[in-house]
């Protein structure tokens, strides 16, 4: 084929897909223009989650007549002068880069005033990449933008959106980020004359994070204050003990731009290694500051991925920024004395006890409690088997069929732990398991989550059955969820509650539980359905989301680190998890149990 050049407007759809491929895309680069314009308020009205209609509206400073005219150009921008600019780069984007990008895959109107006196405002429209019309409108100081038919003239790109719900939950995460990084700057997202988001003006970082994720989360966050190098960090990191299941909620911000980058994301996961579980992520609003030469911002025509001239340099800062805001730093001594300490003691409960003894449970602990029959309906028959009792299913300590390995379990397997018995529990936390030539050290909490999983997945039923009959509240749980995952929310109701969630909205970004599956009675149920909604929402429809979904409600019922257990509960536990199927690993991988030879014992202690 011969070598030809490309149609100006198809060239200039051809430019239009390296920045526009859905919605949310075009509120990012009109929102960032209105910033850069010095707005203090932005304004975003939707209409079908904005696969047919994006108004953006700002306050800013307005376009000229002749600036308004040349902005739906190719190649026209106010930022850029030179080449030396490319290298040091401070605003979010290149207008005269966004506009006729957008312009040429829409029917697209922008209506622009600076506000003076003897300069009417301007109204330029553009009807899929034609020739501009350009009229006088009345308008405010400011600038406000009209996209319609997003991707009408390119029917093959426009097929690949998703739903209206699933286009709108990424504009309601784009514009949270732009939020967050931008506390000064009043925001509303509004569709149908609903409030999605409607954010004033705040005077510090906690202020809008308080707005967005609440005051509890809020209360978590530490300052960031770190200086080195040619890098400061500032902003704001929560403590190892809050965290999501996605990083939706972290925040990272470079000279002010709202950024997606990896290097930096590692840079976070290296400074909560080893305080929180794989896959989760607590939330942090960050802005790193550096000499605009040191960082590439056009490697990407949307302009949020950055390149860093040192980029191990860039990912330790981040990392001992935020190691050093949240590592816990002993008090200086007290002069008054310290009361005594009681020392740990086990509590001697005899086997024959019955019932739950609340007395052995600590203040504030919640008790391991014994499981409760319910009907959860023909589509969640494991359900109701997850609930009973383990002496009602009839369940026997596996027969042995001859002495214990001596090597440790394999994952997956486990030798028959011939003769053995419960003989205690150490320091809340582990059970201690005696067999004739060895020890055996369970974590109760992974033990009982791979139980009550097996459990879950014997019956095999499907998720497409009715709802599930589940155990009302005494008192419904509100949850308080983040905008774009309590708009997601919404779309997984049916779905969850298949598996024993009963839900229902209740305001703009909460949701009342009404009931659960009983094995959640008395945990903490916020929790697990934030997590089951992750866990929806993050897996594509199938057995994987089931498995998912059901690891995590196996994961909060079972009994917690901490939790003090009576000799009845832990030979109950152990029963049933020597009965499950991989008994030598948690469903997330990790190792159940850990044995100590009686041989190695006697080592230890110099008994050759």
């Amino acid at each position: 084929m011969s070598i030809r050049v490309l149609d100006p407007r198809v060239a200039q759809q051809v430019a239009a897909g390296e920045v526009v491929d859905r919605p949310a895309s075009v509120v990012k680069e009109l929102v960032e223009n209105a910033l850069d314009a010095g707005a203090s308020r932005v304004e975003v009205e939707l209409s079908e989650g904005g696969t047919s209609q994006i108004l953006v509206r700002d306050d800013g400073s307005g376009m000229t007549h002749e600036d308004a005219k040349l902005s739906v150009l190719r190649h026209a921008t106010s930022k850029i002068r030179d080449i030396e600019d490319l290298e040091a780069v401070t605003t979010l984007g290149f207008r005269g880069e966004a506009l006729p990008s957008v312009a040429s895959v829409s029917a697209f109107r922008l209506t622009t005033a600076t506000g003076e006196k003897d300069a009417p405002g301007t109204r330029i429209t553009v009807d899929g990449g034609g020739p501009a019309e350009v009229s006088s409108a009345p308008h405010p100081r400011g600038t406000t933008v009209l996209v319609d038919r997003l991707l009408y003239n390119v029917p093959a790109r426009r097929a690949f959106l998703k739903g209206t719900r699933a286009e709108r939950a990424a504009i309601i995460e784009t514009l949270t980020h732009l939020a967050v990084a931008h506390p000064e700057v009043a925001f509303r997202l509004s569709e149908k004359g609903r409030d999605y988001l409607s954010l004033p003006g705040a005077e510090s970082v906690p202020v809008r994070l308080a707005q967005v994720y609440g005051v509890s989360r809020a209360r978590a966050l530490r300052e960031v204050e770190y200086e080195a190098g040619a890098f400061k960090v500032t902003g704001h990191a929560a403590l190892p003990s809050v965290t999501e299941s996605s990083r939706s909620a972290q925040t990272v911000s470079v000279n002010g731009r709202w950024v997606r980058s990896d290097n930096l994301h590692r840079g976070l996961d290296d400074a909560y290694r080893a305080t929180v579980p794989g896959g989760r992520y607590p939330p942090v609003a960050l802005d790193l500051q550096v000499d605009p030469r040191r960082i590439d911002v056009n490697v990407h025509p949307t302009k949020q991925v950055v390149r860093f001239s040192d980029e191990r340099a860039a990912r330790e800062a981040v990392a001992s920024a935020v190691r050093a805001a949240i590592e816990w730093r002993a008090q200086p001594p007290s002069t008054q004395p310290r009361p005594a300490e009681h020392p740990f003691a086990q509590d001697r409960l005899s086997a024959g006890g019955s019932g739950w003894n609340t007395s052995s449970v600590a203040e504030g602990n919640p008790a391991y409690p014994a499981p409760r029959d319910v009907d959860l309906g023909e589509a969640r028959e494991r359900l109701v088997e997850a609930s009973r009792p383990a002496a009602e299913r009839g369940l026997q300590a596996p027969e042995s069929s001859g002495a214990a390995a001596p090597e440790l379990p394999e994952r997956g397997a486990l030798p028959p732990l011939e003769g053995s018995r419960v003989v205690g529990q150490l320091a809340a936390g582990y059970i201690l398991l005696e067999e004739p030539e060895s020890l055996w050290v369970v974590d109760q909490h992974v033990a009982h989550e791979r139980a009550i999983l097996d459990r879950l997945n014997e019956a095999g039923g499907s998720t497409s059955g009715s709802p599930a009959t589940t155990q009302s509240l005494l008192v419904p749980e509100v949850v308080e969820l983040p905008p774009s995952q309590a708009e997601q929310a919404a779309g997984y109701l049916e779905e969850l509650a298949v598996y024993g969630f009963e839900a229902e909205p209740f305001g703009p970004r909460s949701y009342r539980i009404l009931g659960v599956i009983s094995t959640l009675a008395e945990k903490d149920v916020a929790e697990a359905f934030k997590d089951a909604l992750a866990a929806a929402a993050g897996t594509a429809p199938g057995h994987e989301r089931e498995d998912h979904i059901l690891a995590t409600i196996a994961c909060h019922s079972a009994v917690k680190m901490g939790d003090r257990l009576s000799q009845r509960e832990m030979e109950g536990l152990v029963e049933d998890w020597l009965t499950s199927r991989l008994p030598a690993t948690c469903p997330h991988g990790r190792s159940i149990c850990y044995r100590i030879g009686l041989s190695e014992v006697a080592r230890k202690l110099d008994r050759h």
